[in-house]
């Protein structure tokens, strides 16, 4: 009874098995006859069989069958090389060297339908998806330690389809990712550019990752050193964490080397801004530094050479502005402070002293207000025509200017000037 069994047994897997091998036959009889749903059938029934399921020509046919139907209008409307490409590359794990040249051929076509696909996602900005589609593209490639494909033409595509994969991962704001991937761009000769490397600081940006971010944009600029974009963002961090010292040898550095760039010169104008009217982190007035005159003559200097290239820049002309504006509100802080002296004083000879001053001081501030006034009236005229759409920062300097030239045009007692002036102000309040 118990040898009866097994034999029936035996008999019963034979029979099964042989019946999924023909499975397979009959599936290729039907791709021969390009009748791809029974096709699809069988091979289904072969692939999902305990006894064919590592059956390299199952999979092979397989491939050969949704390849075929990728070819044929009508049958490709849901991306069938997609499924071409998984059975294709089961096919290759499972024997490496079965059909070899026909599976590789087969693979890097399914590579190129994925790629194609991929940019076009891109192009829509359907980021997740691209991010999937170019993937597939790379892992192809990628197979067998990269070593199966010995195409050069293929090793620019995935090295492109890598490069959409991580910038989908930035748009996508899947940050650890992109970082993942950006790391390996990065590292890949083809597709390894300045752009990478300012990618890669936007994740760390997002991050809040400082050391990083920096660390990044020198590695950067020391492959790509005449970078603008590297440049700005160098200059960029330090502003933000307040490197005075650092930053204004950068820029010096900067503009050393590009004289006629007038935003390197505008900035590098603002360093030494900041520098002569110091203010601590809650905005506060900070006292004068030693080297003030020097400090406001080398602030001056670059304004003009930034004008000198670009005079209708409204902030150009708002900082130049804001520079005279400024000390000359420093000089009236002094006559005030003197004019407390003079009050007090007692001694005719020390207070005739102190008016003397004062009176000097007085011209002084009035010929820095003089100088202000043009660069300011420049700022409204390069703002006012757009004034409904500035933006934040742009609409602070707008009316910033506005208030200094009608508190300007009442000291000089010109009323009229004075109120056009704040009535400006007022409607773009108003906006």
């Amino acid at each position: 009874m118990k040898k009866a069994i097994l034999i029936a047994a035996s008999v019963s897997i034979t029979t099964l098995g042989w019946a999924q091998k023909q499975n397979i036959q009959t599936a290729n009889d039907y791709l021969r006859d390009k009748e791809y749903d029974k096709a699809v059938e069988y091979i289904t029934l072969a692939v999902n069989n305990p006894d064919t399921k590592d059956n390299v020509k199952a999979w092979f046919t397989r491939g050969n069958i949704y390849m075929a139907m990728q070819n044929e209008p009508g049958k490709n409307a849901n991306s069938p090389y997609r499924e071409a490409a998984t059975s294709f590359m089961k096919a290759a794990q499972l024997d490496a060297k079965y059909e070899k040249d026909a599976v590789t051929q087969a693979l890097i076509v399914a590579a190129y339908n994925y790629y194609n696909d991929a940019v076009g996602a891109y192009n829509k900005k359907e980021y997740e998806q691209a991010m999937q589609l170019a993937k597939s593209t790379v892992d192809i490639h990628d197979m067998e330690g990269g070593k199966r494909f010995a195409n050069k033409n293929f090793d620019t595509v995935s090295a492109s389809a890598l490069m959409i994969q991580s910038y989908s991962a930035l748009y996508a704001k899947k940050y650890d990712e992109a970082l993942t991937l950006l790391q390996a761009l990065k590292a890949n000769p083809i597709e390894k550019n300045a752009n990478v490397y300012l990618a890669l600081v936007d994740v760390y940006r997002s991050q809040n990752k400082d050391a990083e971010m920096i660390a990044i944009i020198e590695e950067g600029k020391a492959q790509y050193p005449d970078n603008v974009n590297l440049r700005n963002e160098e200059l960029n961090y330090y502003i933000k964490t307040g490197k005075q010292d650092v930053l204004m040898k950068k820029l010096e550095d900067a503009v050393a080397k590009e004289p006629n760039n007038a935003e390197l010169l505008f900035n590098l104008a603002n360093g030494y801004n900041n520098l002569a009217f110091p203010k601590d982190a809650n905005g506060k007035e900070g006292a004068k530094p030693s080297n003030f005159d020097e400090l406001f003559s080398k602030a001056e200097s670059n304004y003009q050479k930034a004008l000198a290239i670009d005079g209708a820049n409204g902030g150009y002309n708002y900082n130049m502005g804001v520079l005279y504006y400024n000390l000359a509100t420093d000089n009236n802080k002094k006559m005030n402070e003197l004019a407390d002296l003079i009050n007090k004083s007692k001694v005719p000879a020390e207070k005739k002293k102190l008016e003397d001053s004062y009176t000097k001081l007085n011209t002084t501030r009035d010929a820095n207000f003089e100088k202000a006034l043009p660069f300011l009236v420049k700022t409204v005229a390069a703002y006012e025509p757009t004034a409904k759409s500035l933006s934040s920062d742009d609409k602070f300097s707008y009316q910033s200017a506005l208030i200094a030239l009608k508190e300007i045009y009442a000291r000089k007692n010109d009323m009229t000037k004075s109120a056009e002036y704040k009535a400006k102000l007022e409607a773009s309040k108003a906006k």
